[in-house]
């Protein structure tokens, strides 16, 4: 950097001469030229300013603003700054991230040597132009022209590491998301005046960002407002995906912080010495009777304004109000898991849903515009806590998880052994009772902290009762509601309600799931696609009146799971769709490479996890209606068979490499197991697996080992199956993730699967068996449900958006190589939902894809939520408890 000046215009000018050995590249060189012409045309006051940029002998350069003041960097060396002021700083910084992220560019080394502070606020500098191609120069070009003279001799500790991002170290693209991880740690700094990550080596460093949580604001700072501790703690989340996704949205807090005035300013202490001391008694006597005078004229101010609120609400109506939410993008609700996907917090004012696809939970306040992530994975099954600070939720199918309503790492409180799950409410006594689709099928207590999990309920076989699911505290505290689903199916279920001190259960409804008690003496439930209400004494457990429906359009599914809840100040929220199980419209379409279609010859119904026979002649495939059977269709003679007829639900069927048997996911008998059957129909049901919750995925071209979705220790991993001699299941990757939809190549030589372990879902790919010996990514932006070609030369996968992409690959002796991930089919057919399972196939030729139409009615635009305000007053109008 050079002090100059600018001859023509007369003005000091600063000049910032870049490295020879950087320039030398010619496309760093026009990069370069290119982000500073995009810089000189912002015009922000809190962006150092860039005049021109050109080269002058070989030698490149930009002059900018010549900026009187000092760096952040140097201030600190004092020690932290005022609240008032670090929150002003900060505030002006994050409004400058936001209009440069507005236009494409991310800063990627923003730390306190890059702010300047002037009279006129805080200025940022050298904004953007680290930001160069991924490449050992782009990060020597990130780091040299601002690193702090005398640290870069050998082991010293670079200061721009502790401010960079987890996918920094790690090698990843920079975007937004990491400028703002950087900025929590610099308003960490001002606040604290203390960095947030520190170590005693590089090593160190980089493994305290990786792993480590720095300590509260207000440990250090004891004035600091908990709102700011919350600002600040989602900006330093590990994964991108779960911190602010906007600079905008974090101004926007710090602004509202800021203006609230809920931080307590300091000052200078008024006297010292004798005089002050002498007169000490004298003023805490007159402060004593002020108090006391206060205190009194207090509690008249009160006793008024309680008579006047209370005339004043007696004399004006309590107005009901609806409000649609309707995100767009990741942030769109997703249906079709087997439990509730959205709840409300007690206090009414925040809405927690899944979205992105069913990877990922939100939290949305109704007093603000976006939604903000609260994890990744596979959540479902959402339940917030009674003091609203707690979102209780299942990771997958295997653990059972909470996370603080204001965000950061997931806790694990406990296994869902054997199956997924059902339902779950957090009690007042700080445990939890839950259900899953284990083979026992009862109701599950266990401390909200973690510990013992006991069995509560299990279903009476006798009276045809297969799961206890979708528990509800009621107003005591000692006493839950749940559903009884019978072999009948959701028509047949029934509500009732366990006293947990006795285990005593009463049967309160009939013809209905996922009940809800409502404090105005209502029992709401999910009944024909609609939510209904009846009167209700939660003293007598018994229902009065006549059952009304209440909200005629509510998003529900076969299973009898429905999305709404009720909160205590008698706020409703629910997900506004197709009434009814999920549609039975939905065609089987064969479509080629060019998009054109042609029809298979089955009629619709509610199809789902397609499987084309190893000739192409026959398809296998599953049907969610009140039956959840699977059927045979023959192309050629265009007929359609029921192959399954039991009760209980049939899905996820693989066919063997000769054709000759199918096998399946079934809950039969209620014991949730993969199962085995001849092709043909002709012959007896072969039981492979333990009790477990275990979907079948892929098979080895030689068909002795079969890949599935099993239980794990920590989560869902991919496991196989021996289907000759000996039934061994022994792990095929097994990590703290979720790891799912294994599939071989045609050559029996590498399995592709899914896994979240990069905060989403993207397919990875390992050899085959020999699993441990290596990993390669084969998404770039996300993706599940991988399916080979069968000449094992391409790979093809659901995008995020529901896109159909393709990659060509190729594997010569041990090495891999995989092409650009491309789009071959539009995000226009069923598959785009929560459900894990591949909702597509491939014919043996490779050239024509086996897709379900979306019927008129899967068409419709995507489910809103819809929030009703004050809907307990209309409640009691439509449905008199009495």
């Amino acid at each position: 950097m050079y002090k100059a000046t600018d001859s023509r215009l007369d003005r000091t000018v600063a000049i910032k001469v870049l490295p020879a050995h950087v320039a030398a590249e010619p496309d760093l060189q026009q990069r370069f030229e290119r982000e500073a012409r995009t810089l000189a045309a912002l015009s922000h006051p809190h962006i150092c300013p860039i005049h021109d940029v050109g080269s002058q002998d070989g030698i490149d350069f930009l002059v900018m603003e010549y900026l009187e003041g000092q760096t952040l960097e140097e201030r600190l060396k004092k020690g932290a700054l005022p609240l008032d002021q670090a929150l002003q700083i900060a505030i002006q910084i994050a409004d400058a991230l936001a209009a440069a992220h507005r236009a494409g560019i991310v800063h990627r080394d923003l730390k306190p040597g890059n702010v300047m502070l002037t009279r006129t606020g805080a200025t940022l500098l050298d904004f953007g132009l680290a930001k160069t191609r991924v490449s050992a120069v782009a990060s020597r070009l990130s780091m040299l022209p601002t690193t702090p003279p005398g640290q870069t001799q050998p082991g010293a500790i670079l200061g721009t590491f502790q401010y960079m991002a987890p996918e920094q170290l790690e090698g990843r693209e920079a975007d937004a998301r990491t400028d703002l991880f950087a900025f929590g740690a610099l308003v960490y700094e001002m606040v604290t005046g203390k960095k947030a990550f520190e170590g005693k080596s590089q090593a160190s460093l980089i493994a305290a960002i990786l792993e480590r949580e720095p300590q509260p604001l207000s440990s250090l700072q004891p004035l600091t407002p908990p709102l700011l501790d919350h600002v600040v703690g989602r900006c330093l989340v590990k994964h991108a995906d779960e911190r602010w996704q906007s600079a905008s949205d974090v101004m926007r807090e710090l602004k509202w912080i800021a203006e609230a005035g809920t931080f307590v300013r300091t000052s200078a202490s008024v006297g010292s010495g004798g005089a002050a001391s002498t007169s000490s008694g004298a003023q805490s006597r007159r402060r004593g009777a002020l108090l006391a005078v206060a205190a009194t004229l207090a509690v008249v101010a009160l006793a008024g304004a309680a008579a006047w609120l209370a005339f004043r609400s007696a004399a004006t109506p309590v107005r009901v109000s609806r409000l649609t939410i309707a995100p767009t993008g990741p942030a769109t609700p997703s249906v079709g898991g087997n439990d509730r996907d959205l709840a409300i917090t007690p206090d009414g004012t925040r809405v927690v849903y899944v979205g992105n696809n069913g990877t990922q939970l939100f939290v949305r306040p109704l007093d603000q515009l976006d939604a903000t992530v609260l994890a990744t994975g596979a959540p479902r099954c959402i339940f917030v806590s009674p003091d609203g600070q707690w979102v209780g939720f299942a990771d997958g199918t295997s653990l059972l998880k909470k996370v603080a309503i204001t965000g950061g790492p997931p806790i694990t409180i406990a296994r869902l052994d054997g199956g997924g799950p059902r339902g779950a409410t957090w009690l007042p006594d700080d445990t939890i009772v839950f259900a899953t689709n284990s083979a026992a099928g009862g109701l599950q207590r266990v401390p909200a902290n973690g510990g013992e999990v006991t069995v509560l309920t299990q279903p009476d076989r006798e009276r045809g009762e297969v799961y206890h699911v979708f528990p509800e505290v009621l107003p005591d505290g000692h006493s839950v509601l749940f559903t009884i689903m019978m072999a009948g199916g959701p028509d047949q279920a029934q509500i009732a309600a366990l006293d947990l001190a006795t285990g005593t259960q009463t049967i309160v409804a009939q013809g209905g799931s996922h009940a809800h008690y409502v404090p105005t003496g209502h029992l709401v439930y999910a009944a024909g696609g609609s939510l209904r209400a009846v009167g209700f004494d939660a003293d007598r457990l018994e229902t009065r009146g006549t059952q009304v429906p209440v909200v005629p359009r509510l998003v529900t599914v076969s299973s009898g799971a429905a999305d709404f809840d009720v909160s205590g100040d008698g706020t409703l929220a629910y997900l506004d769709g197709p009434g009814g199980a999920l549609p039975g419209n939905r065609t089987l379409v064969w479509v080629d490479r060019q998009g054109r279609e042609e029809p298979l010859a089955v009629p619709s119904h509610a199809w789902t996890y397609p499987r084309i026979s190893p000739d192409g002649a026959r398809v296998a495939v599953a049907s969610l209606d009140q039956e959840s059977d699977i059927w045979v269709a023959d192309a050629a003679r265009q007929t359609l068979t029921r192959w399954t007829f039991d009760p209980g639900l049939d899905n996820y069927p693989i066919w063997t490499p000769d054709g000759r048997r199918i096998l399946f996911f079934s809950r039969r008998d209620a014991v949730p197991a993969i199962y085995g059957q001849p092709a043909d129909g002709v012959g007896s049901v072969e039981r492979l697996t333990g009790s477990s919750l275990s979907q079948p995925t892929g098979i080895s071209p030689d068909g002795m080992e079969l890949v599935f979705n099993g239980a794990g220790r920590e989560g869902m991993d991919v496991m196989r199956l021996s289907l000759t001699g000996e039934r061994r299941v022994q792990p095929l990757v097994q990590t703290p993730f979720t790891d799912r939809n294994g599939v071989v190549s045609s050559d029996g030589r590498w399995l592709a699967y899914e896994s979240d372990s990069s905060g989403r879902f993207e397919i990875y790919v390992r050899p085959f068996p020999d699993t441990g010996s290596g990993q390669r990514q084969v998404s770039t932006a996300g993706g599940t449900r991988a399916l080979w070609a069968h000449s094992g030369r391409e790979l093809f996968f659901m995008g995020l958006d529901g896109a159909l992409m393709r990659v060509a690959v190729e594997a010569k002796g041990g090495a891999w190589s995989a092409g650009t991930p491309a789009k071959l089919l539009e995000p226009k057919y069923f598959g785009t939902g929560s459900s894990p399972g591949r909702t597509y196939d491939i014919s043996p030729d490779g050239q024509k894809f086996l897709m379900i139409k979306q019927g008129s009615s899967d068409q419709a635009p995507p489910p809103q939520i819809v929030v009703v305000q004050h809907w307990t007053e209309e409640l009691k109008r439509l449905v008199p408890a009495e």
